[in-house]
C-alpha cells in the first residue's frame, strides 16, 4: 500500500489542532496522534514526559480550572524529508486565575511528526516561554534568589499592568466599584442602566452597554443587543446560546452567532 502523502498545510493544521486540544482540556484527544515513545519537554522543570502514558498522567495534573484563550498563532514547516516533518511556531496564552487575575505567556514550540507503521505520529514537542524570567537573579547584596515561579511572576506583571486598567462603575446607591476587566463576567442592558455581573456579585450602574463597550478590552464581545460578555468565561456555544464557566446560559443574537464562533475559534 502506498504511503499517504501529507501536504505542508495538512501537517501545520494537525499541529494547530493538537495544541488547541491540549489547551481546551481535551488531553486524551491531544494524546491520540502521539507515538508510544513520545517525548514532551515544557517550560517548567516538572513538564518532562517520556511516553504517551506518562504525558497523559502528567498533563492530567496540570491545573484545569483556568479558562485559556489562544491568540497570535503562527506555525511553519521547518524541515521535511521522507518520513519526518518538523514544525516550529509560537502563540500567546491568556488565562484567568481563580481570583480573576489574568496572565499571559508567549510560547514558542518545535513539533516533530514522523510516520510509524504507516501512520502519522507526533514524536516530540519542545515548548518554552519567550517571556520566562531568569531562573536565577542576584539581589543588591549579591545573594542568589530562589527560582522564580513563572505563574506567580506573570500574575505579578499583569497585576501591575492591570493597576492602570481598572474600570470605574458608579452604582445606583452612588457607591464606586473599581474592577479589573478580568473581574467581570458580563454586562446586561437594563434601560438607561447596565447590570454588571462579576463572579461574586452584581450591581446596577448608570450607562449604556455601548459606553462600556469602548472601555473594555478585546476579550469582551457584544453577543446580543443586551449582553456584553467577557469571552474568557465562555465555556461553550450552541445555536444562539452561550454557556459560561459558572453554568449560566446567555442568549446569542442570530446576527452575532457566526461572528462569535469565529472569534472563539480564532482565539482558542
Amino acid at each position: 500500500m502506498a504511503r499517504p502523502a501529507f501536504t505542508e498545510a495538512q501537517i501545520i493544521q494537525k499541529t494547530l489542532e493538537n495544541v488547541r486540544s491540549f489547551y481546551n482540556r481535551k488531553r486524551e484527544i491531544a494524546a491520540l496522534p502521539m507515538a508510544d515513545d513520545f517525548v514532551w519537554i515544557g517550560a517548567y522543570d516538572s513538564q518532562w514526559s517520556e511516553g504517551q502514558d506518562q504525558f497523559i498522567e502528567l498533563a492530567g495534573k496540570e491545573n484545569e480550572e483556568f479558562p485559556f484563550l489562544l491568540s497570535d498563532e503562527e506555525y511553519h514547516l521547518l524541515f521535511h524529508e521522507r518520513n519526518v516533518w518538523v514544525v516550529y511556531g509560537h502563540y500567546k496564552v491568556t488565562a484567568t486565575m481563580e481570583n480573576g487575575t489574568v496572565f499571559h505567556a508567549h510560547v514558542r514550540g518545535t513539533y516533530v511528526w514522523r510516520m510509524v507503521n504507516g501512520e502519522l505520529k507526533l514524536a516530540h514537542v519542545h515548548e518554552s516561554h519567550g517571556d520566562m524570567p531568569m531562573s536565577q537573579m542576584t539581589s543588591e547584596a549579591g545573594q542568589c534568589l530562589a527560582d522564580v515561579d513563572f505563574l506567580e511572576y506573570m500574575k505579578h506583571m499583569d497585576m501591575r499592568k492591570a493597576n492602570q486598567e481598572k474600570i470605574v462603575f458608579r452604582d445606583k446607591e452612588k457607591n464606586y466599584h473599581y474592577l479589573f476587566p478580568s473581574d467581570i463576567l458580563y454586562l446586561k442592558a437594563a434601560a438607561q442602566y447596565s447590570i454588571v455581573h462579576t463572579k461574586t456579585d452584581s450591581f446596577k450602574t448608570w450607562g449604556l452597554l455601548a459606553d462600556f463597550e469602548k472601555k473594555v478590552p478585546e476579550t469582551f464581545r457584544r453577543i446580543h443587543k443586551s449582553y456584553l460578555v467577557n469571552t474568557m468565561y465562555i465555556d461553550s456555544v450552541r445555536r444562539y446560546r452561550a454557556s459560561l464557566t459558572d453554568g449560566q446560559e446567555l442568549p446569542i443574537g442570530k446576527e452575532r452567532y457566526m461572528e462569535l464562533k469565529k472569534h472563539l475559534q480564532n482565539g482558542i
